[in-house]
This record gives structure tokens, C-alpha cells and sequence, in this order.
């Protein structure tokens, strides 16, 4: 139950919320303890024939403004102690997306995106219908239950305690399965968190499934996950359904008893009848009270699993730590300095970076060129601390990247990934992306330099043209030149260029680089790249080879040095050369 300490802020905000709610469910308990009270009274006047129709009128009176009070009473509570589960249901979801917005992007290399969204959606409501009903079940327990055994005590002390014989029995079994049902929701939830991810992959991969016809094998996996998760389901439940049944017995067998005991107690006159029908009123109150239990243990539970669940991934913290000394001077320059930079991926063995030593000046164009896993990526995605470098070995502007803002940091780096993103709306949202606030002047020329203008222009409804589920309408190019646009819209002294025209031919992508050549100026762009012919305008090019920093130089000082720079231009100079005979050969 320790869980349940981080919803403390949120109980502690509605204070004047929860004390209304529980007040009006509390006068609500109340006015049920009364309701035989005065039943009793009647009774008894009829018992001694003394019950007039005024008294019977004012009797009935009683009870019909006791339920309307219960009535009105009971909207509140329902309006205040809901409405606050509610509002903590949002609250802990925010705070819960908030939080994942923080960390780092080696925690979702090792996360399922099925199992964060069975975090925000399964496993908070849990936590809402604890926070709620599970309050409400706890009241009842605690007040009607205690209330209801005190006037029992009034009635007939011994009476009450036959009554409460089998009671202790209904506690004991609720903490002998309390623990059993904890761990049998854990898996609950784990098991719904599989059945998620399984159907947000089968979605999101439909074309390949459709490609490879596979629909018939993906249908049959989902059904066993989906039986996995009823069968979790199920052993829960016989669990959970063994309570109200048990609380029933016990309950059914407290009033066998008193209809034994009390009923020769009325018959020797040592209770009155009345007495004896208020007694079996409020040991019938009690029965709520002792199913609530139940009820309450259920919801608590569940709340304390979920709660877990959330709670570990509160606890995690991201690795790109913010730090509390900040340099004076803004983040206006791009010259960048690696000194000894070596970085290994989170449970990888070998290095993809090692004892890297390089330095660019402001406002030079950078190519950084390698064989597939040379370690290009990993280099761009150092810089603005997507995955975190030890300190000392990574600068910019001339200060450890350690010291500067996060938010700063990233605001002043561009970065266009070799995966494009893109969302599914306009493809004015989608370009304006980081910049919201850009004109639309600026959106044409950006999407212009992205050499995607006419193609945007011959869309339907052109700027305004809603895009699928990470742009599926669009081809691999229109994706990566989309993206490229959204980042010429930042004015940033840093642009990072992640591979981002491997899907575009090598025409398209010099005629997009020469385009580039009004956004460069004074910005320092590093174009990660596995296409050596368009590095020919660079300023500087480094060759990166197994996470080693192999060869640096201009283009042609490369070539000269016959090294790896000049094998691998080689070899896509022959292969260009021999796929343009292909097509001519068949024109």
C-alpha cells in the first residue's frame, strides 16, 4: 500500500472536494441508521396497539425524508468523491506521459510501446476506480459498519456479539487472499500489456503482414495472446469471486443466529418485537459493509499493482541529466570538439564510437561518411544527448554539452533522422512542427529547398492535405524531404542531416544540397551520409570505420590519400557507371 503515498499531492489539491464528498456520504450512512430506528418505533406501536394513523403518517413521513435526504446527499458524494477520481485519473496520466517525455532514448529501445499505453490507459483507471469507489467501499466499511454494530450494541449487547461470531472469519480469509490477488492482477495487467503491443505491431505493420499473407498466422498469435489474457483474467476471478459468496455465508449465518437467540429473547420479552426487526435491519445494513470489504481489498489491490507499475517508471530517471551549472553565454555557434569520445549502447559489449578526436568550426559543412555501422548515427545522435557521453569528451560552442540546458541544447540543433517521422495530420502541421508560428512564406521556400514543392502543390487540398499514420500516403522520399523542410524552418547554428536522402536518387539529392546553400550560411551542418559524390562541397569530411575515426580531409585530399575514402568512392563510381549501362542497354 506504500504505492498509494505518490497520490498524496493529488488528495491533498482537493481537499475541499474530498471533505464535502466524505461529509455527504457519511450524513448519507447516517440517515440509513435511522431509517430503523424508525421502523422500530412503529412496529412497536402496532405490537401494543397503539398506532393511530396520524403516528403511522408521520411515521411514514420519517422515512420518506430520510430517503430524500439519503437521496440528495448521495448526489453529492457521487459528484464530489467520482469527480476527484477523476480528476487524479488525469492528473497521474499526465504526469505519467509527462514523465516519458523525459527520458531517454535508451529506455524506449528497452520498452514496448503496447506496455506504456497499458500503463496510461488499464493500469491508471485501476488507480481511478481506487481513488473513487475504492474510497467510498473504505467509508462504508469504517462508519456504516462500525455505526450500524454500535446500534445493535444499544438493542442487546449479547445479542450482538452472537451476531458478530462469524465475523472475524470474513477478515481473516480477506487477508489470506489479499496477497494471492495481488500478484494474480500483476499479471492481469502484464498480460493485457502483451495483447496491446500485439495488436499496435499487427496495425502498424498491416502492409507487410498483407505482403508476406500472413493474415491467417498474425489472427492465430493474437488469439493466443488474447486467450493468455483471459486465462489471467479467469485465475483471477476465483479469486475475487470467492468473496462476496464467503461474506454472504457469514453474513446469512449471523442472522440464522439471531433469528434463533433474538427471536426467544422477543418471545420472553427481553427485546422488544420492534427492537427485534431493528436488529435484523441493521445486521442487514451490515451485510454492504461486509461485502464492501471485500470490494475495498479488491480495488486497493489492484490500485497498489497498478500503482507499481507507474510508479517504476516514475522512478526511472532519464540519463541526459539536466545540472545546475549553466554557462553565461547562449548557444549561438556551432564549432563542435570531441576529445577522446568513446560511447557503448546500453547492454552492447562492443564500442560504437571509440576514442574519437575531431573538431569543426562554426559554419563549416561536415560530411561524416563509413561503411553501414560505422558509427555515423550514433555520432549525431551524441550531439544533442539523445543517448547521454560521459563528461569531459563531447563540446559545443566551446563548453562541455553537459553544462548547457537540455531544452537549450536541443533547441539549438536541427536534426533531420535517417527514419523519418511523421504525424498524421496536415502537411502544413507536420512541416511547421517545430516552429508552429512560421509564415506561410516561409513553409513555401523551406518546402522548396526540400525540393517538394510541386509534389505538395499537386496534392488535393496542397498545404492543407491531411497525411496518413506516419505519412503512408507518401513515399520513402516525400517522408525524408518532408522532414527535411520542418527542420530548415528552426533557426539553429546547428544542422544535423542523419542520412536523411537515402531514398531519394542521387540527382534529387545535389539538386536538394544545392538548394540548401541560402539556409547553410553561417550554420554548421553535418551530413551523415553513405552517398560519397555528394560530399564533394564539404568542408571537411571525417571516415568513420568501425567506431574508429579512420581518415579526415576535403574531398580531394581524400581521394589522394587512396585509403578507405577513396576505395569506397571507387567502388560507387563502378557501380553507378555499371547501372547506368544496365539502363541504357535496355532503352
Amino acid at each position: 500500500m506504500t504505492h498509494y503515498r505518490i497520490l498524496l499531492p493529488y488528495f491533498r489539491r482537493n481537499l475541499g472536494i474530498l471533505a464535502i464528498g466524505v461529509s455527504s456520504l457519511l450524513i448519507v450512512d447516517l440517515l440509513q441508521l435511522f431509517i430503523p430506528r424508525v421502523i422500530k418505533l412503529a412496529v412497536d406501536d402496532l405490537t401494543r396497539y397503539q398506532a393511530t394513523s396520524a403516528r403511522l403518517l408521520s411515521y411514514a413521513g420519517m422515512v420518506l425524508a430520510l430517503a430524500l435526504g439519503i437521496v440528495v446527499f448521495r448526489v453529492v458524494w457521487r459528484r464530489c468523491l467520482f469527480g476527484h477520481s477523476r480528476q487524479v485519473e488525469e492528473a497521474l496520466r499526465n504526469r505519467l506521459f509527462a514523465h516519458l517525455q523525459t527520458l531517454s532514448f535508451s529506455y524506449f529501445d528497452r520498452a514496448n510501446t503496447g506496455d506504456l499505453m497499458a500503463h496510461a490507459t488499464n493500469d491508471v483507471q485501476a488507480v481511478q476506480l481506487a481513488a473513487g469507489m475504492g474510497l467510498v467501499a473504505l467509508t462504508d466499511t469504517v462508519v456504516l459498519g462500525t455505526a450500524a454494530i454500535g446500534f445493535m450494541l444499544y438493542i442487546n449487547p449479547s445479542l450482538t456479539l452472537i451476531a458478530l461470531l462469524p465475523m472475524p472469519f470474513i477478515a481473516l480469509f480477506a487477508r489470506t487472499i489479499s496477497k494471492t490477488f495481488y500478484e494474480r492482477f500483476q499479471k492481469v495487467q502484464a498480460s493485457f500489456s502483451q495483447l496491446t503491443e500485439r495488436a499496435r505491431e499487427n496495425l502498424a505493420g498491416i502492409r507487410t503482414i498483407k505482403a508476406y499473407t500472413q493474415e491467417t498466422a498474425e489472427t492465430n498469435r493474437f488469439d493466443q495472446t488474447g486467450r493468455n489474457y483471459i486465462a489471467a483474467n479467469l485465475r483471477m476471478v476465483k479469486i475475487s469471486a470467492l468473496f462476496s459468496p464467503m461474506s454472504l455465508i457469514f453474513t446469512n449465518l449471523s442472522m440464522a443466529l439471531v433469528l434463533v437467540i433474538g427471536g426467544k429473547l422477543t418471545i420472553l420479552n427481553t427485546i422488544s418485537v420492534g427492537d427485534f426487526v431493528a436488529f435484523n435491519s441493521y445486521l442487514l445494513l451490515l451485510t454492504w459493509p461486509m461485502m464492501a470489504l471485500g470490494w475495498m481489498i479488491n480495488l486497493f489491490q489492484r490500485g497498489s499493482a497498478s500503482l507499481g507499475r507507474i510508479q517504476a517508471i516514475l522512478n526511472t530517471t532519464p540519463e541526459a541529466a539536466e545540472i545546475s551549472e549553466i554557462p553565461e553565454k547562449s548557444l549561438t555557434q556551432g564549432d563542435i570538439e570531441s576529445r577522446s569520445l568513446t560511447f557503448t549502447y546500453p547492454g552492447s559489449n562492443l564500442p560504437a564510437l571509440e576514442d574519437i578526436h575531431l573538431s569543426i568550426k562554426p559554419g563549416q559543412l561536415v560530411g561524416i561518411v563509413g561503411r553501414t555501422g560505422a558509427g555515423k548515427s550514433t555520432l549525431c545522435q551524441l550531439l544533442p544527448r539523445l543517448y547521454d557521453t560521459p563528461p569531459g569528451q563531447l563540446y559545443l560552442a566551446g563548453e562541455d554539452i553537459h553544462r548547457w540546458p537540455l531544452d537549450e541544447l536541443r533547441r539549438a540543433i536541427a536534426v533531420v533522422p535517417q527514419d523519418p517521422f511523421i504525424f498524421a495530420d496536415t502537411v502544413r502541421a507536420n512541416i511547421c512542427f517545430g516552429n508552429p508560428d512560421a509564415s506561410t512564406d516561409e513553409m513555401i521556400k523551406a518546402a522548396e529547398a526540400a525540393h517538394l514543392l510541386d509534389e505538395i502543390l499537386a496534392l488535393p487540398h496542397q498545404f492543407d492535405t491531411i497525411l496518413g499514420e506516419r505519412g503512408v500516403t507518401l513515399s520513402g522520399g516525400q517522408k525524408q524531404r518532408l522532414t527535411l523542410a520542418r527542420a530548415l524552418l528552426l533557426s539553429t547554428p546547428l544542422l544535423i542531416l542523419d542520412d536523411c536522402f537515402s531514398s531519394v536518387d542521387l540527382e534529387t539529392e545535389l539538386a536538394i544540397l544545392a538548394n540548401l546553400r541560402r539556409y547553410l550560411k553561417a550554420r554548421t551542418t553535418l551530413i551523415a551520409s553513405h552517398r560519397l559524390e555528394a560530399m564533394r562541397a564539404a568542408d571537411v569530411i571525417f571516415v568513420l570505420d568501425w567506431g574508429r575515426l579512420r581518415e579526415q580531409g576535403s574531398h580531394d585530399q581524400l581521394l589522394a590519400q587512396k585509403g578507405i575514402y577513396a576505395a569506397l568512392y571507387h567502388r560507387q563510381k563502378l557501380e553507378d557507371e555499371l547501372y547506368e549501362e544496365a539502363v541504357s542497354g535496355k532503352r
